[in-house]
Formats: C-alpha cells, sequence, structure tokens
C-alpha cells in the first residue's frame, strides 16, 4: 500500500513538472491555470498510464514505453506538435534522469554500494527519490523563472531546430544510459560498470552544452549579419535617391544649356521661367531638414522626398538632440529607417486614401530619451502586437523574403544598446517608442 501511496505521489509531481516545462518552452505560463481540465485530465492519465508501466514493465523498458506515451499525450492534450512535444519530452526526462543518476552517483561513492542497493534498500531508495525531486522542482522553477532565454533560442520554430534537435539527443542518450545500465544489474564488477557508464553520460551532456553554447553564438552571428545586411540595404536606398536626383538635376540643366543655345530673343524669361518651376519641384519633393546630426539629416531628407512621391505628409519634431544617447550612427540610422519604412507600410493595405501622415519626433521622459514614429495607417491588432517583433513574423499580405525582418532587427539593435522599444496602436494613431537611457 505504501509503495502504491508513493508511485501516486511520484507520478502527480512529475506530471505538473511535465506541464511547467511546457508551460516555459511555450511561453503559456497560464496554462494549468486556465486550462484546468485539460490539465486535470492530463495528470490523471499521466498518474494512471505510468502507475501500470512501472509495476508489470521490466524497468529496463519502463521509461522508454513512458517516454512514447508522454510525447503522444502531451501533444493531444496541448494541441502542439508531435515534434514540439518530443523536445519537451526530452528536457524533461534528460532532468528526471540525470537529477536521479547523479544522486545515485553519490550514494554509490558515499556508502560504497553499488546501483541496485540505491534501488532495493528503502533507506537508499528513498534517499533518492527525496533528494531528486527536490533538485527536480529547483531546476524546473528556474526553468519556469527564466523561460525567456528559451523563448529567444526559438526552439520551436526553423531557426531554432539546432537547439531543439540537442535537447532531443540529450533526451535520447539519457534513455540509452538508463536503459542500459539498468538492464544489467547482477554482473561482475556491476560498481565499475555503473560509474563507467555514469561518467561517459555526463561527459556526453558537458559536450552537448558546450556545444549548444557554441550554436547559440552562431545564431547570435547571424542575427548580427540580418542588421548588417539591412543596414547596407539602407545605404544603398539612400544612394540610389542620391542619383536620381542627380540625375533629375542633369536633365534639367541640359534643358536650360538648349535654350541658351537656341538664343530667342525671349530666352532669359523662358530660363528664369523653367528655373521657378523646377525651384518649386525640387523644394516640395527634397526638404532639407536640420536635426542637429548630419547622418539623420541625410536620411530623413530622403525619406521626406519618398513622403511627397506618395502623398505622405511627413513631419519631423527634434525637440531633444540626438547626442544625449551613446549609440553608434549606423545602428542609429537602422532604428529610425526601419520604423519610418514600417510607417510607410503601413498605408499600403489602408482601404482608403485620405489623408496619410507619418510623423517623427524625438523628447525627453525621465532619465530616458524618447525616439517616436506615429502614422495614421491601419491599426495593428491586439493579437499581433506581441509578435510583430519576432523574427519572420509580418503583418503584410504579400510574401516578400525581406518582410518580418524590420522590426525583429530594430528590436536586436535597441536591446543591444540597453534600450526598449514599445509599440501602441488604435483606428486613430500607431506609435512606436524607443527609449534609451540619457548618458551623464
Amino acid at each position: 500500500m505504501l509503495d502504491v501511496i508513493r508511485e501516486i505521489v511520484m507520478d502527480i509531481i512529475e506530471a505538473l513538472l511535465l506541464l511547467v516545462i511546457f508551460e516555459s518552452l511555450h511561453n503559456e505560463k497560464k496554462f494549468i491555470l486556465q486550462k484546468k481540465v485539460r490539465a486535470g485530465l492530463f495528470c490523471i492519465l499521466y498518474v494512471f498510464i505510468t502507475y501500470l508501466i512501472t509495476f508489470h514493465t521490466m524497468i529496463a523498458y519502463h521509461s522508454l514505453i513512458l517516454v512514447i506515451f508522454d510525447i503522444v499525450l502531451l501533444a493531444w492534450i496541448t494541441k502542439i506538435r508531435i515534434f514540439d512535444s518530443m523536445v519537451i519530452v526530452s528536457l524533461f526526462f534528460t532532468i528526471i534522469l540525470s537529477t536521479e543518476f547523479f544522486i545515485q552517483v553519490i550514494e554509490m561513492f558515499a556508502y560504497n554500494i553499488v546501483l541496485n542497493q540505491t534501488i532495493l534498500k528503502p533507506i537508499y531508495f528513498w534517499l533518492t527519490i527525496i533528494i531528486s525531486k527536490v533538485l527536480q522542482v529547483f531546476i524546473v522553477a528556474m526553468i519556469f523563472k527564466f523561460n525567456s532565454y528559451f523563448v529567444k533560442l526559438k526552439i520551436f520554430e526553423k531557426e531554432g531546430v539546432v537547439f531543439s534537435n540537442l535537447i532531443i539527443e540529450s533526451g535520447v542518450v539519457t534513455l540509452f544510459a538508463f536503459c542500459i545500465n539498468f538492464s544489467i544489474l547482477n554482473i561482475k564488477n556491476i560498481q565499475t560498470y555503473n560509474i563507467l557508464v555514469f561518467t561517459v553520460y555526463f561527459i556526453f551532456l558537458i559536450f552537448k552544452f558546450k556545444n549548444l553554447k557554441e550554436k547559440q553564438t552562431l545564431v547570435n552571428i547571424n542575427a548580427k549579419y540580418k542588421v548588417k545586411e539591412s543596414q547596407i540595404k539602407n545605404m544603398e536606398e539612400i544612394i540610389s535617391i542620391i542619383r536620381q536626383e542627380k540625375h533629375d538635376f542633369g536633365n534639367h540643366i541640359n534643358v536650360i544649356q538648349g535654350l541658351c543655345l537656341l538664343n530667342k530673343p525671349n530666352t532669359v524669361e523662358r530660363i528664369n521661367d523653367y528655373v521657378l518651376k523646377i525651384s518649386d519641384t525640387v523644394k516640395s519633393n527634397f526638404k532639407y531638414l536640420d536635426t542637429g546630426n548630419d547622418y539623420i539629416d541625410g536620411l530623413l531628407s530622403i525619406k521626406n522626398s519618398y513622403a511627397v512621391k506618395n502623398n505622405i505628409n511627413f513631419e519631423v519634431m527634434i525637440d531633444e538632440p540626438f547626442d544625449l544617447i551613446k549609440i553608434r550612427q549606423d545602428e542609429l540610422i537602422s532604428i529610425i529607417s526601419n520604423l519610418v519604412d514600417n510607417a510607410f507600410e503601413a498605408f499600403q493595405s489602408k482601404t482608403y486614401t485620405d489623408y496619410k501622415e507619418v510623423a517623427v519626433s524625438t523628447f525627453t521622459e525621465h532619465e530616458d530619451f524618447c525616439i517616436e514614429v506615429a502614422d495614421n495607417g491601419d491599426v495593428i491588432p491586439e493579437n499581433m502586437r506581441k509578435k510583430i517583433f519576432d523574427r519572420g513574423f509580418s503583418t503584410k499580405t504579400t510574401k516578400k523574403s525581406d518582410h518580418g525582418f524590420g522590426l525583429y532587427i530594430i528590436k536586436q539593435l535597441v536591446e543591444e544598446n540597453n534600450g526598449k522599444i514599445y509599440v501602441e496602436s488604435s483606428p486613430e494613431i500607431t506609435k512606436f517608442l524607443v527609449k534609451f537611457k540619457i548618458e551623464g
């Protein structure tokens, strides 16, 4: 009877731990509270099947069968993909089995016993159970608290497949070591054999975590490459517009030169009229803006040209100078350029062609330097506001390879410079607000 109660209590704890790991990795921290029926059903089925497998299956095959069942059960209850469930269950069993391994190794060294004694003798068995469960709860609690780290790895997306594969590999090796070790409990020199398996297993985990760090570095390098690619694209856009302006000026000069060569009596008047006309066009199309930063002046002047050609009122209000913050000029240009481009794109799907406006402003708020870009384009739905900064996510209907990276790049640059970015959207106005700490 005591064994039955002990097994049920352990299974309930493990079921809850598995659900918490799911909540952490899938960033659904209120699943248990909000989906009580589904969470309860999961715990009941987990306890029932685990109980049957524990008492009717050999220990060497116990975990293997349980892993397969847990993957299917978790995917069914939480409505996630089988692959996602494999990743979560792999991490779960890696934590469960590795902590038990760790405690058993300590017991084997401390009490000079073999592995089967840690299972068959009650004192050692209870010591393993209690300490390992406390350790498992602590580890899962840390994963839950710092789940943002796992969310950033995007282990359930294509770009994070390296990390998800590493988790699955760790789970497979953990399960293999468990099955091998517990399938041979009575051979000679069992203690040496157990220690050898444990040693190989822990060395594997160390190398895997080291490899994980290296892979993360590669992902970060790739993200920075994408940022640089965006910056180059912005510069190419500016150069292209400047070349176009230069070409237009060249055409105007050719016309004036032609009028001079005609040498007709009214040549001076005609040249004067022509110059006045192109002067008005240049003033309306290309307005030089004075922000106190030459680089931003050039960028916003180019953006103003685009706005004029697309019938967008482009307002710039620089109430505080950019030199209040410490940031590289190319990164500042990328942030503002992408924010303005995003505001322009807000009018692409607009259902009406009334007054269109984009406003860029700077101001201080407490100890923060604020850059705000606002537009009166289409509203961003609330369910999309949490996702718009994710890599590859786009609210645009057209499918272009560069869609979904502008806001992601902005967020990366802002956070790398210890800043924060916020978005507000209503039918009247959408605002993107970037905040940096003012340098003392």
